[in-house]
């Protein structure tokens, strides 16, 4: 035998859940009044539980209206100010979003301050690392007998340094020229801040010719080597990389860990179109 819905009950248990829900806001309501006396700001938290890591897109995040007693002194206003960033720790849901979240904010870009005096680092400087000077270009040249001319003009500053625009508070990575007995080309050093971009002419608008960037101390000297000697291997391209593959800087700024990345991406595609040779023009266009 069939056993039939008891609809009557269901619709009782629905209409209390209702009244239930809206009490339930309401009581909410009620306690962020008097929490905040009434005012309220709007910031930005997370919808979701954000892993560290993580780059933030505009769907990760919301506003909301908090009692001003309860916002944090440096919470997030503007969604725009968190998109593209990157967390350092996982942000649980719900969660208001403050800059202690996030990879360190680019650096300044200024060399130095009102006065003409340059800006001291050693504030920005992670504890562990070392700042150092390299050239913009790659440093090699026919004169050391390795390289023609015709190569050598593909190491200048421009080519090698991303056409100058690296910037202070991006992080690059190095391509190197392995040389024999197996030539070719693959990443050495990855995932290195830049703290300034200079240059030592005095000329206006004059091109940068080094970079100070952050190492490890341990990689100091094998940084050094591999800009300063000639030989094999050497420098080629200094590379950009996106903020949302840098490494984890410590809540605290007390370390940072470099984040290395394998070679990845989609394989090149097998040409579709057929090879034109001189015949086939000739047979167009010729007599």
């Amino acid at each position: 035998m069939a056993i039939q819905a008891s609809k009557p009950n269901s619709r009782v248990f629905l209409l209390l859940g209702i009244v239930l829900a809206a009490l339930a806001f309401g009581g909410v309501l009620f306690a962020l009044r008097q929490s905040g006396g009434g005012a309220s700001l709007d910031i930005v938290v997370t919808k979701g539980n954000i892993p560290a890591g993580t780059a933030v897109t505009a769907d990760m995040v919301t506003s909301a209206s908090v009692p001003t007693t309860a916002v944090p002194a440096d919470a997030y206003t503007a969604a725009s100010s968190v998109v593209g960033k990157t967390t350092t720790v996982a942000v649980a849901q719900n969660t208001p979003l403050v800059p202690a979240f996030f990879s360190a904010p680019p650096l300044t870009a200024a060399t130095t301050n009102s006065a003409g005096a340059p800006v001291s680092v050693s504030t920005q400087i992670t504890k562990g690392f070392v700042a150092l000077a390299i050239p913009t270009s790659s440093g090699m040249s026919p004169a050391n007998g390795t390289l023609s001319a015709a190569q050598a003009s593909t190491l200048g500053g421009e080519m090698v340094s991303v056409g100058y625009y690296i910037q202070p508070g991006d992080h690059i990575d190095i391509l190197v020229n392995t040389g024999a007995p197996t030539v070719g080309t693959r990443f050495a050093f990855q995932d290195i801040p830049v703290l300034r971009v200079g240059t030592s002419s005095t000329a206006a608008n004059s091109t940068p010719n080094v970079l100070i960037v952050e190492v490890a101390r341990s990689q100091a000297a094998l940084l050094t080597q591999l800009v300063t000697a000639p030989g094999h291997p050497f420098v080629v391209k200094y590379v950009l990389r996106p903020q949302s593959e840098w490494g984890k800087m410590a809540p605290d700024g007390s370390s940072y860990t470099p984040n290395y990345e394998p070679s990845k991406g989609p394989a090149v595609p097998t040409p579709g179109d057929t090879t034109t040779s001189p015949s086939d023009i000739e047979s167009l266009f010729g007599h």
